[in-house]
Formats: structure tokens, C-alpha cells, sequence
């Protein structure tokens, strides 16, 4: 029998991503959070909870265990990759909003998960201005055989 587990990402503060929000205002285009294991994992369906606030554009997105190559992509190129795309729900507000994603089986593993988050342009491509917003609370729950 399988139980409901959960991993927390980022279990406080928040992300900004996008334009001038990183280090000397440097651009943050792509946020991997690495090497996330899954205690108990069972191979089952699961999901990723965020909240999100600030999303302007359509096409910024999630991946879990994408190729090192998803970072200079656009969502376009990656919306129909063999492992998990979602895109971050649009939400222009100053406001928290919860977010949460089906993940399907056979994408994650029970060790050494990454999850990206991406902000790209109006068009969902790694050109241009890319969207500004936050992220916050990134938790996986998932199926476990404890």
C-alpha cells in the first residue's frame, strides 16, 4: 500500500525570477533546484505545488529531470519533451496564488530529481525581455511505500 508523502523544494522565502532579480541585478532566468530525493518513492502519479505571484506571460514553465539543454530553450522547443513541462499559470497580481501541477508517472525517481522553474519571453523564448515574477512553498507529494 502506497501513502502520500511530501518533499518540500522550498519550504520558505521565495524566488524571484526574470530581469535584474539576481545577485548585482543580474538576470534569473532559470532556477534548478538539484538533487531532490523522494524517501519511499513509489512510481505513481504525483504533483508539484507553488505558489506564484507577478506572472505576466503565458509561456514560463516547470521541468523535472530535463536535460541540461532545457535552460536555452524556449517552451515551445520543451512543451513536448519525453520528461515533465508545465507551464507557471499567468497571474498579474501582487497576490500569492497556489498552483499545483499533475505530474504523471515514470518522471520522477526516488533520487536525485532537479526541478527547474524558467521565466522566458512574451513569445516563451530565452530572447527578449523575459517575464518578471516570484515563486514560493515548491513542494513535490508523491506516492511512498513508508
Amino acid at each position: 500500500m502506497a501513502n502520500l508523502a511530501f518533499q518540500a523544494i522550498l519550504a520558505t522565502g521565495h524566488r524571484e525570477m526574470g530581469e535584474f532579480q539576481g545577485p548585482e541585478k543580474q538576470a534569473v532566468y532559470d532556477v534548478l533546484f538539484k538533487d531532490i530525493d523522494l524517501p519511499g518513492f513509489v512510481d505513481h502519479p504525483a504533483l508539484v505545488v507553488l505558489a506564484a505571484k507577478n506572472v505576466d506571460y503565458e509561456k514560463n514553465f516547470i521541468t523535472i529531470n530535463a536535460p541540461p539543454e532545457a535552460v536555452e530553450q524556449s517552451y515551445d522547443e520543451v512543451r513536448n519533451a519525453g520528461y515533465f513541462v508545465w507551464r507557471v499559470l499567468p497571474n498579474p497580481s501582487d497576490s500569492w496564488i497556489l498552483q499545483i501541477h499533475q505530474i504523471e508517472g515514470n518522471k520522477l525517481k526516488a533520487t536525485g530529481n532537479v526541478l527547474g522553474i524558467h521565466s522566458r519571453d512574451l513569445d516563451g523564448e530565452r530572447a527578449g525581455v523575459h517575464d518578471t515574477f516570484s515563486v514560493a512553498r515548491v513542494f513535490i507529494l508523491y506516492s511512498s511505500s513508508k
